[in-house]
C-alpha cells in the first residue's frame, strides 16, 4: 500500500509514464484512502495553515465505499507497474457529470499524469452521455486553477454552504405546495413520481437526471428526499443527509422549477426548514452559487449565514444549469 510514509523506489520513475486506468477493486480502497491523505494533507496545510480548514483528517474508506455503491465504474485508479499512482471519482447524471478527489501521488506529480487522469475522466463521462463536465477546487489553489484551465475548463461561479436555524419560520401564510418524501412513495405511484423527477431535471437542463442519486439515498438511514408538489406537478425536490448524532441537516441537492417565483422559492425553503426541524435538527444547510441572485434575494434577508469554505466551480462543454434553480455541491 502507498501509505503517507511510503516512498516508491526510483526504479518506478520514468520521464514517459503512461498510466493504465480502470475501476477500483474492493481490496484497493484502503490503499486509495492513504494515497488521498498523502496528496491532500500538505496542500490543505499550505493553503490554510494551522486553522480548522487547514487540518486534514484521514480520508474515510467509507466515503470511497459509498462512491462505489453509487457508480462503481466511475471510481477509478491509475496504475504504473502495478502500483496505484492516481485516483478520482466520477459522477454521471444524464447530461451533467463531474469528477472530484483527483489525486496523483506526490512522488509522481509534474509528469503529466494529472492530464492523463483528466482525459480518462472525460472519456468515461462522455461514454455515459455527459455533455457538461464540472468540477470544484479551492479558489486559493492557484496551481489547480491554472492546471484545469489548461485542460479547457472555465471558471463558473463560487459555491458556498448557506445555513440557518430551524426554529423560526422563513415565510408565513399558506403554502402553495404539498409535501411528500421519495422513500415513502407507494408502489402504485412510483413510476409516476420517477417520471416527475426526470421531468423536473429536464426542465432545469435538458437530459439532467438525478434519479440514480435519489434511488441510492432511498435505502440509506441517513438520507431522505423531500418532494414538493403543486397541482400534481413536481415543483421542487431536496435531498438531505441526516447523519446520526449531528445537529444539522446537510443539504446535498435542491432543484426548483424554472417557473417558480421568489415567493415560491421562499416557500420551498420554508418546507425544507420545517422538514429538518421535524427531524430534530437545529440547523439546515444547502449549497448555493454566489454567481446567482438567489443568495441576495432569498437567503441574506431571511437570516441565512454562509460557511467560510468557498469552492470554485469549473466547467467544460455545455454550460451549467441555472444556479438559481440548481443547487448541488459537486463531489457530494
Amino acid at each position: 500500500m502507498l501509505h503517507t510514509h511510503t516512498n516508491p523506489s526510483n526504479s518506478l520513475i520514468s520521464d514517459a509514464m503512461h498510466l493504465a486506468f480502470r475501476p477500483i477493486r474492493p481490496e484497493e480502497i484502503i490503499e486509495a484512502s492513504y494515497l488521498i491523505d498523502a496528496a491532500y494533507a500538505p496542500q490543505r496545510q499550505e493553503l490554510y495553515g494551522n486553522t480548522p480548514l487547514g487540518r486534514w483528517r484521514h480520508y474515510d474508506e467509507a466515503k470511497i465505499e459509498s462512491y462505489v455503491e453509487r457508480e462503481a465504474e466511475g471510481v477509478r485508479v491509475g496504475l504504473w507497474k502495478g502500483k496505484i499512482i492516481a485516483f478520482y471519482v466520477c459522477r454521471s447524471y444524464g447530461s451533467l457529470g463531474w469528477f472530484h478527489t483527483l489525486t496523483i501521488h506526490p512522488r509522481f506529480q509534474s509528469r503529466g499524469l494529472g492530464k492523463q487522469a483528466v482525459a480518462d475522466a472525460e472519456g468515461y463521462l462522455s461514454n455515459q452521455g455527459v455533455t457538461t463536465i464540472a468540477l470544484m477546487t479551492w479558489p486559493t489553489a492557484i496551481n489547480n486553477l491554472a492546471f484545469y484551465q489548461r485542460q479547457g475548463y472555465q471558471l463558473k461561479g463560487l459555491s458556498v454552504y448557506a445555513y440557518r436555524n430551524t426554529r423560526t419560520a422563513i415565510i408565513s401564510g399558506r403554502s402553495p405546495f404539498y409535501a411528500t418524501t421519495f422513500d415513502a412513495t407507494p408502489a402504485e405511484d412510483f413510476s409516476s413520481v420517477v417520471h416527475a423527477v426526470r421531468m423536473l431535471g429536464n426542465r432545469i437542463k435538458p437530459g439532467l437526471d438525478y434519479l440514480p442519486w435519489l434511488t441510492w439515498a432511498r435505502d440509506k438511514d441517513f438520507a431522505e428526499t423531500l418532494l414538493l408538489w403543486h397541482d400534481r406537478q413536481l415543483y421542487a425536490l431536496a435531498l438531505a443527509y441526516f447523519f446520526p448524532n449531528a445537529h444539522w441537516a446537510e443539504g446535498k441537492l435542491l432543484l426548483i422549477h424554472p417557473d417558480a417565483s421568489l415567493s415560491d422559492r421562499l416557500w420551498v425553503l420554508e418546507h425544507i426548514r420545517y422538514w429538518t426541524h421535524t427531524r430534530n435538527r437545529n440547523t439546515f444547510g444547502l449549497p448555493v452559487d454566489l454567481s446567482s441572485d438567489f443568495p441576495q434575494e432569498a437567503l441574506l434577508p431571511h437570516d441565512f449565514r454562509f460557511y467560510p469554505e468557498v469552492m470554485v466551480n469549473m466547467v467544460k462543454g455545455e454550460d451549467l444549469p441555472d444556479p438559481a434553480r440548481h443547487f448541488v455541491r459537486f463531489g457530494g
